[in-house]
């Protein structure tokens, strides 16, 4: 017994009430001696004898005073009994426990608690707690405590998920461990000192753990975090294919007040150029003179409703440097909601459209059909025509009763009976379709649209044989449907749909999230050359931006490459003259990032990665 004495006085040093307790917790003394941490580590509680350690923790967003959005809402809220941090049951009790420093090297997270059933009151499908690897999973307990779990929901880089019963109740009201332990490039998720799950991992990245009680509302022992050494970096450190610059950076202040019946400018706010809270949904292009154009919405709130104009920034050095923000309206439409950008460059006149969808202070509930916007440039994008407006209705294919434009980019036909043809990608009741000029911007003609997949957001490329194919944003996960991306093929330059060419593209993954396709190389010698897709790499998260490589004209994508690991949404992508490839994503909702980067090889790679 005098074994299990020490182990007690660890944990809680000077607490008999607590002492009594773990002694009659065998399982628990099992995982405080396996989970023994390496003499040189240092060591760093949350939680030690029930007693929150306020100046190891860092204030999270459940703070009424610094986000007002959570009025009402308490913080860590209990008391201690016993040595236990008896949590307050109340509803308005969120509570997250968050280390000041993150863990390199061989480092184990580790929280002592109970629960039991009635605490997890009605919420949700009663999860937690968990331990919380930020940008990585969520690992712990699941409904109701009957399952264990590996959740990558919505990280960037996020670990296998994992579920699988539970072989251990936790809600039965005494002390359980659960632990997070990296050791080497091993990761490894204990319950009472039984091993759940283990998956390889970055030994030399810095991991931040969290302790996110969820629905379980625990009373915690003892929360503790050990490392061989502490980072004061608390944030998760993403590598990148080249390095990243912001093309546009939002200020996060918005100048608008929002309902979902519509928005109001608040008095006396202006758009000023370069300083739009919020800039997204990017469109990238290059010009016949090799100028990058990089579009996108420049918005007066976060929302997707409201007042929104398209602006633009140029380069003409490939990337290095870019020129003053652009408002391609030249102003006249500041009531108004123009979004979903799709630029397309005419190679034989050289005159660049901008395409957009146009409505005038929008409602969120009812859009409408709207108008489409167009306007041209023919000074390489320095100055932009007055804006012709389209009535919705003439680009909605039959039985449509709403259309949204692009975004993206479009293209113009190179090859056929169609050659020169400008196609742009549209989308509406979940199918995409195109929209096609052959005069060179001055009338358009609807064309062919995708069965309903459900697919939404579309682009497009031109395939070898002249047809085109779309490929679509697809809500994921509908009736346990793997979530991936959308593909259809249009034949007569986009005039006719291709029968039993509808289908999900099981290389490319799709949490919901737009994505950008280019052409990178013509058909050659009988080889259909290589098309590009950019997007998240993977179907949890809108993170893990990759670029796609396909060389069999978009039926199978062998080859990829990261673009950057982090926070990835919306996109677009072009090839430059130089032959090098040019991305523009975002970032957080509110900044744009661009890179440049080296080309996919011209031939398939021999092995996958996958």
């Amino acid at each position: 017994m005098s074994q299990n004495t020490n182990l007690i006085s660890e944990v809680n040093p000077g607490n008999t009430g607590i002492a009594s307790v773990l002694r009659s917790a065998p399982a628990l003394l099992a995982v405080l001696c396996l989970a023994a941490a390496p003499a040189s580590a240092e060591e760093m509680y949350l939680i030690r004898d029930g007693r929150k350690i306020e100046n190891n923790m860092v204030q999270t967003e459940m703070d009424p005073v610094k986000k007002p959005f959570w009025k009402g809402w308490s913080e860590r809220k209990g008391e201690t009994v016993d040595g236990v941090f008896v949590i307050d049951k109340g509803p308005k009790n969120l509570l997250r426990f968050v280390p000041l420093k993150s863990a390199l090297g061989d480092c184990e997270f580790t929280v002592v608690f109970r629960t039991k059933q009635g605490d997890y009151g009605d919420r949700g499908g009663g999860r937690g707690p968990f331990i919380f690897i930020r940008d990585r999973a969520r690992i712990g307990g699941w409904a109701k405590g009957t399952e264990f779990t590996v959740w990558n929901g919505k990280m960037s880089l996020g670990l296998k998920s994992y579920k699988g019963p539970a072989t251990v109740n936790i809600n039965d009201g005494k002390l359980h461990t659960m632990a997070v332990k990296r050791v080497g490039d091993l990761l490894t998720f204990t319950v009472d000192g039984e091993t759940i799950n283990e998956q390889k991992i970055d030994p030399d990245v810095n991991l931040i753990f969290q302790m996110h009680p969820q629905e379980s509302r625990p009373d915690i022992a003892m929360i503790k975090m050990t490392a061989e050494e502490f980072s004061d970096k608390l944030e998760t450190v993403f590598k990148s294919v080249a390095p990243l610059q912001t093309v546009f950076e939002g200020t996060g202040k918005p100048f608008e007040s929002v309902s979902r019946s519509g928005a109001t400018l608040n008095e006396g706010a202006a758009y000023e150029a370069g300083k739009a809270p919020c800039y997204r949904i990017p469109s990238l292009d290059v010009s016949n003179k090799g100028t990058i154009l990089a579009f996108c919405e420049g918005r007066a709130s976060k929302y997707d409703w409201g007042h929104i104009r398209i602006v633009l920034r140029r380069s003409e050095d490939n990337g290095k440097t870019w020129g003053p923000e652009i408002d391609t309206t030249k102003g006249k439409f500041p009531n108004s909601k123009i979004g979903n950008p799709v630029s397309i460059v005419d190679r034989d006149t050289g005159r660049i459209f901008l395409i957009s969808s146009f409505a005038t202070n929008p409602s969120h509930t009812n859009p409408g059909p709207g108008k489409i916007m167009i306007v041209h440039s023919d000074d390489d994008g320095k100055s932009w025509s007055d804006a012709r407006m389209i009535p919705g209705p003439k680009w909605l294919p039959k039985g449509f009763g709403w259309l949204l434009t692009g975004p993206g980019h479009g293209i113009q036909i190179t090859q056929g009976k169609h050659k020169g043809r400008l196609v742009a990608p549209c989308y509406g009741e979940g199918c995409g379709f195109v929209v096609y000029s052959n005069d060179h911007g001055e009338t358009w003609t609807v064309g062919a649209n995708s069965p309903g997949g459900p697919y939404n957001e579309a682009t497009c490329v031109e395939l070898a044989n002249g047809d085109i194919m779309l490929n679509m944003r697809s809500p994921g996960n509908r009736g346990g449907r793997t979530p991936n991306r959308g593909t259809a093929v249009l034949t007569d330059g986009g005039a006719k749909y291709k029968e039993g060419t509808s289908r999900f593209i099981p290389d490319l993954p799709c949490p919901s999230c737009q994505g950008g396709t280019v052409r990178l190389s013509p058909p050659k010698d009988g080889k259909p050359g290589v098309i590009l897709f950019a997007g998240p790499g993977s179907g949890g998260a809108r993170g893990f931006g990759t670029l796609f490589a396909s060389y069999d004209d978009g039926r199978t994508w062998p080859y990829r490459q990261v673009i950057y690991e982090g926070t990835y949404g919306y996109s677009d992508v072009a090839v430059l003259p130089n032959g090098k490839v040019a991305c523009i994503f975002e970032l957080n909702k509110e900044d744009l990032l661009f890179t440049v980067f080296d080309p996919p090889p011209a031939v398939a790679p021999a092995t996958a990665e996958k």
